[in-house]
């Protein structure tokens, strides 16, 4: 574990980085730049320049390392969030719709994975943060919310397959709600409730999760499915 000294002048690059892509080497301490190279954050770009790959990546990092949330997310914009989600998804195998409108655009969830093989669908709403969200009440009450939302999209699912004719693939609809913090995980009002850190294991072990939904009586069929 790094000094909270080291860890703050991690942070500080990340500040730098939220501002511009590359850097100057000369302002990364070497001791940072092996450390940053060793986590594959960085890469070298033109000249004497240090580039970062991902910033999600290492807000991340910096979340594992203990680092303040509020001040790590305040630097992230939320689309970040939303492509890292996205990325883990196409990395798995899973076609990806993102920011899906329906019912008259009355509803709209953030990201959509569909794995054909398995004929799952995640529907996942991501909470990038605020102060509410490490109040278990409020996350309970936005599974819930996500819960029904992704109901409708069961029903409602044919005003969008023109578009979207990937959804007709989906036998089961998941509801997950993604957070970047862990105040509260687990299923939860109907969701998953799956903190970012722990995203990627929850989707490599999505049949386990499809057997729990089983289990509860929980699963959303979706209308659209075309055998």
């Amino acid at each position: 574990m790094f000094s909270s000294d080291i860890t703050h002048k991690l942070f500080r690059i990340y500040e730098e980085f939220s501002k511009r892509n590359c850097l100057e080497r000369s302002k990364i301490p070497e001791s940072l730049v092996g450390y940053l190279i060793s986590k594959d954050l960085i890469y070298f770009g033109l000249g004497d320049e240090v580039c970062i790959k991902s910033l999600v990546d290492l807000a991340l990092e910096l979340l594992t390392l203990g680092y303040d949330v509020e001040s790590i997310s305040k630097l992230l914009n939320w689309k970040y969030f939303e492509e890292l989600v996205s990325n883990h998804l196409m990395l798995s195998g899973y076609h990806v719709i993102k920011n899906l409108r329906f019912d008259l655009r009355r509803y709209e969830v953030d990201v959509v994975g569909i794995e054909q093989s398995s004929k799952v669908g995640v529907v996942i709403d991501c909470k990038h943060w605020s102060p509410n969200y490490s109040k278990r009440g409020r996350l309970s009450r936005i599974a819930s919310e996500h819960r029904v939302k992704v109901e409708e999209l069961s029903i409602k699912c044919s005003y969008v397959l023109r578009d979207y004719r990937v959804l007709t693939k989906a036998k089961y609809l998941i509801p997950v709600v993604v957070t970047l913090t862990d105040s509260l995980s687990g299923y939860v009002n109907g969701s998953f409730i799956v903190p970012i850190l722990r995203f990627k294991d929850f989707i490599s072990n999505i049949m386990y999760y499809v057997d729990i939904l089983s289990g509860k009586s929980g699963m959303i069929l979706n209308r659209c499915y075309d055998r």
